[in-house]
């Protein structure tokens, strides 16, 4: 089960605001203060001395997170021991520099960008800009979207960022090759709030290049707006069954964790979601053009424009 208390809100159908206006490309001072240049420094710096690295044991794994301005999803990045960037998709690389990563962040959203669309009409008003703008993201596709789109959507993001930690917890066990473990699928995942702290407990499954599967748990901490902080990742038996408070009481009670209570620091409260628990209006959006056309008149209506 895929729990959807942690979907992409902007997929919300809203009326839009600033986030409609024209949004600059992220530049590298941008991803720079996002990432943290001197984050990237140190890890890059202790992570290419192979004393440190034979002498230390492996820090806890950290992805960063960067969500270009104007667009709907996440690019996850990670550093290897050796201090080379990865990105999540996949955009090239191994890349060298925070530079090759902003770099190859532009190539991908200009290939991404919807090549007829934004081409201003003679006649077209900045109202009409921004109607479009509130009706469609960069690349065409609609704002307004199913659950199903939402569910799917979600789960291709968490997907990455799993792909993330796995591929850092194949490096710090030096699993190469036909050793290393391979993403498969997400099978579960919950959002966990303790006071201040936000957990994610997921449930996901390997295989090798034998085709053995196994199945793993991890939780990661949300640290800041752009860390995710990966406290536990380890594989399990199907018949470990960790007490949770979190995932239990927030409905997902498949999720497997581990029998070592101290394996994992969230869900160990016993405490609920801070959401409300009312009902919301049935989303009967299809995509189709009789919606998109629909959706344009609401838009046109609140804005005032014929």
């Amino acid at each position: 089960m895929v729990n959807n208390q942690d979907l992409c809100q902007d997929h919300v159908g809203e009326p839009p605001s600033a986030r409609t206006q024209p949004q600059p490309q992220p530049s590298v001072s941008y991803l720079s203060k996002l990432l943290g240049t001197t984050t990237f420094k140190d890890a890059a710096t202790s992570s290419s001395s192979p004393q440190a690295v034979a002498e230390t044991q492996p820090p806890k794994t950290t992805i960063y997170v960067k969500k270009p301005p104007g667009w709907y999803f996440s690019i996850y990045i990670r550093i290897d021991r050796s201090g080379s960037f990865h990105t999540y998709p996949h955009l090239g690389g191994p890349f060298k520099s925070l530079q090759e990563v902003e770099k190859a962040i532009e190539r991908y959203l200009d290939d991404k960008r919807h090549k007829t669309l934004w081409k201003e009409q003679s006649g077209d008003s900045g109202m009409e800009i921004v109607i479009k703008k509130a009706l469609y993201w960069p690349d065409g596709r609609t704002r307004r979207c199913s659950d199903n789109q939402v569910v799917e959507h979600t789960r291709e993001q968490k997907s990455l960022m799993l792909q993330a930690l796995l591929d850092t917890y194949n490096e710090d066990h030096k699993l190469f090759g036909d050793d290393a473990y391979e993403f498969k699928d997400i099978l579960h995942f919950q959002s966990i709030g303790e006071g201040n702290m936000w957990y994610k407990h997921f449930n996901f499954t390997t295989k090798t290049k034998d085709g053995i599967e196994d199945l793993f748990f991890a939780e990661v901490k949300e640290e800041r707006d752009n860390e995710l902080v990966a406290n536990t990742l380890c594989k399990i038996e199907s018949n470990e069954n960790g007490h949770c408070y979190g995932c239990i009481n927030n409905g997902s009670i498949d999720i497997k964790h581990p029998d070592k209570a101290d394996a994992y620091s969230g869900g160990h409260l016993d405490v609920y979601l801070p959401f409300g628990g009312g009902s919301r209006r049935p989303n009967t959006w299809t995509g189709s053009k009789e919606d998109v056309a629909r959706e344009e008149a609401r838009l046109r209506y609140i804005y005032g424009v014929k």
